[in-house]
C-alpha cells in the first residue's frame, strides 16, 4: 500500500502522469482533468485495496483507464438515448374535456396503462413507438392495449346493453 500521509502532495506528484496517460488514450483536455480528479477520488476511497503488486502510479493508471472506459460507455448510452428521443414523435396534444366520462375512466387506470391508451388510441402512435416509450415489446403493447380497450368498453356500455349497472 502506498504511504500517503499527504494526499495533496501525492496528487501534485502523480496527477500530471495520470493526466498525460488519459490524454494519450484519447481524452480531451477537459475530460482528462475530470477523470484525473475522479481517479484520485476513487484511489483515496479504495486505497485499502491496493495490493502492492504494481507501482502506485501503475495502480492509478489502471483506475484512470477504468474511469475512461466507463465515461465512454456512458457517453455512448447518452448518444443512443438522444438518437431515440429524436426519432420519437411529438407528444400527444393535451386532452380536451369530454362529456361522456372517458377521462374519468382513464383516470382510474394505472399511469402506464393510461399512457399506453393515450399514445396508441389518441396520439395514434404505432405499437413499436408505444412499446419503445414504455420499455416493453411491441407484442406486449398490442396485448395490453387490446385488454385495456375491452375493459374500458365494458365500463362505457349503457346500463341496458351491459345487462345492469355500468362497470359491472
Amino acid at each position: 500500500m502506498p504511504v500517503v500521509d499527504d494526499l495533496e502532495a501525492w496528487y501534485r506528484a502523480e496527477a500530471p502522469a495520470v493526466r498525460r496517460f488519459l490524454l494519450a488514450l484519447g481524452a480531451d483536455d477537459a475530460q482528462a482533468d475530470d477523470l484525473t480528479q475522479e481517479t484520485f477520488l476513487h484511489a483515496s476511497l479504495g486505497i485499502a485495496g491496493y495490493r502492492g503488486t504494481a507501482s502506485p502510479r501503475a495502480w492509478l493508471c489502471g483506475i484512470a483507464l477504468r474511469r475512461l472506459i466507463r465515461a465512454r460507455e456512458r457517453a455512448s448510452r447518452d448518444r443512443r438515448a438522444l438518437a431515440r428521443m429524436a426519432e420519437t414523435p411529438e407528444p400527444p396534444p393535451a386532452p380536451r374535456p369530454d362529456e361522456g366520462g372517458a377521462l374519468d375512466l382513464l383516470a382510474g387506470l394505472a399511469p402506464e396503462d393510461r399512457a399506453l391508451i393515450w399514445l396508441r388510441t389518441v396520439a395514434d402512435w404505432p405499437y413499436a413507438e408505444v412499446a419503445r416509450a414504455l420499455g416493453i415489446t411491441p407484442n406486449a403493447a398490442r396485448v395490453r392495449h387490446f385488454r385495456l380497450m375491452a375493459r374500458l368498453r365494458s365500463k362505457m356500455r349503457p346500463p341496458s346493453a351491459a345487462g345492469g349497472r355500468p362497470g359491472t
